[in-house]
């Protein structure tokens, strides 16, 4: 007589279906107890309304946080911030198609808790905070010092996320390595009794990637001739290293760097103001920062200031002297600092213009002073050490290459999965 049959059907029925698995998995996590009896109980509401809203791999992600003291302390400073926090919770579907999974064997304790502070916005940023048009800029929880790389720097810096407006008042989290969209409105937080009062939380169909390295970014194609330009005056390093403010840097787009720019950029008293006049490493200077019509006055890495300017239609430049630029992507979020897209090189190539050729070395950069409204960007580094993404000439030495036929564009990468390789997508603006 064959018994497997049988014994097949006794083990089915003995064990508990789905979702009482998933019902008693809550229950033993239900059971955390933390130092601070307040905050047991306002974790244990959270951990119950994303149960109940079926978010089971972040309710298990809290659980993890509570269990080590860097995820504590996250925990803890969202209880006690004392201002409303927007918490973006990744569905179960998008935790499985990045990898990331309970007992998370995969995460280190660093990463993982600087993985729940990306998701964890300051303020209230729902769709109808967010602008009509544009987009907003978000300070999340991730802070400089909680940086994996080694630092002695001391700052509030917070990496920035950057929010627009979908369809049916979805709210779009526009990411270097692919957008995340919230599938519904917050969350209905009235079971907790008024506990989960400083918290919304808003559904989102990707688990947040953390930004690239500015040489990341400037490997992308169109972007190339500026990474060419940072390694011929010898900055690429130090212009994405960890400061206190990070860094801004406006990148002129490939096309633009005319024949006369590539002869600046060899004649090595002349290079180190050029590319100075697009970066400074005070500050990480977002578009929130100035609204207009208006204009915007800031100094850069080789003593010059130069001139952000909003126009009528809502559109803005970058001015130093007779050249204006305009702004064709602001608000890039890196490692360490922002990227602003601009169609032209901010350097005269007319002998009559009064703009000095200084070099880098001998800059006076200061923070502007509405800087402090503006939120400064960092996050984990991806691990890539910074370097030329350039061309050499036939004696090994840094130079412009031809920009052949890139043009002005909107890029978008499309993130599959953490550590998953990356496809970008040109889209023409």
């Amino acid at each position: 007589m064959n018994f497997f049959p049988i014994l097949l059907l006794l083990s089915l029925l003995s064990k508990p279906a789905f979702g009482q698995q998933q019902q008693q998995q809550h229950e033993q996590e239900d059971d955390i107890i933390c130092p601070d009896e307040s905050l047991t109980t306002y974790l244990h509401a959270l951990i119950d309304v994303l149960y109940a809203n079926g978010l089971n791999t972040f309710e298990q992600l809290i659980v993890h946080h509570s269990e080590i003291d860097s995820g504590y302390e996250f925990l803890h400073n969202m209880y006690t911030s004392g201002q409303k926090m927007t918490l973006l919770v990744p569905t179960d579907q998008a935790f499985q198609q990045s990898g990331i999974v309970s007992p998370f064997n995969g995460l280190t304790d660093d990463w993982g808790t600087e993985l729940g502070e990306l998701h964890c916005l300051q303020g209230e940023w729902t769709y109808d905070k967010l602008p009509n048009t544009g987009h907003g800029i978000a300070s999340t929880s991730l802070l400089l010092v909680n940086e994996m790389n080694s630092t002695d720097v001391n700052t509030n810096a917070s990496q920035a996320l950057v929010l627009e407006r979908g369809g049916d008042n979805q709210v779009i989290v526009d990411g270097w390595y692919g957008n995340a969209t919230s599938w519904s409105g917050p969350l209905d937080l009235s079971s907790a009794g008024g506990v989960l009062g400083n918290l919304v939380i808003l559904p989102i169909d990707q688990v947040l990637s953390f930004p690239p390295s500015l040489s990341t970014a400037l490997s992308t194609p169109g972007l190339t001739n500026m990474s060419s330009a940072l390694s011929v005056v010898g900055k690429s390093e130090e212009v994405e290293q960890l400061t206190e403010g990070g860094f801004t840097i406006f990148v002129p787009v490939d096309s633009s760097w005319s024949d006369d720019i590539k002869d600046v950029m060899v004649d090595q008293n002349k290079a180190p103001g050029l590319v100075g006049n697009h970066y400074t490493t005070k500050y990480s200077l977002f578009s929130s920062a100035w609204t207009g019509p208006s204009t915007f006055e800031l100094d850069v890495e080789s003593g010059e200031k130069i001139t952000i300017k909003v126009n009528e239609d809502g559109s803005s430049s970058v001015v130093l002297g007779e050249i204006e630029a305009k702004i064709i992507r602001s608000d890039v979020t890196l490692d360490n600092g922002v990227l602003h897209m601009i169609d032209k090189v901010l350097y005269p190539t007319n002998p009559k213009s009064s703009t000095t050729e200084s070099d880098a070395s001998t800059a006076t950069s200061s923070t502007p002073s509405t800087a402090s409204s503006t939120s400064t960007s960092a996050t984990i580094p991806d691990g890539s050490k910074p370097g030329s993404n350039g061309n050499t000439d036939a004696n090994g030495k840094a130079v412009i290459p031809d920009s052949g036929s890139n043009s002005a564009s909107r890029f978008g990468i499309s993130w599959l999965t953490l550590g998953s390789a990356i496809i970008i997508s040109w889209i023409t603006l």
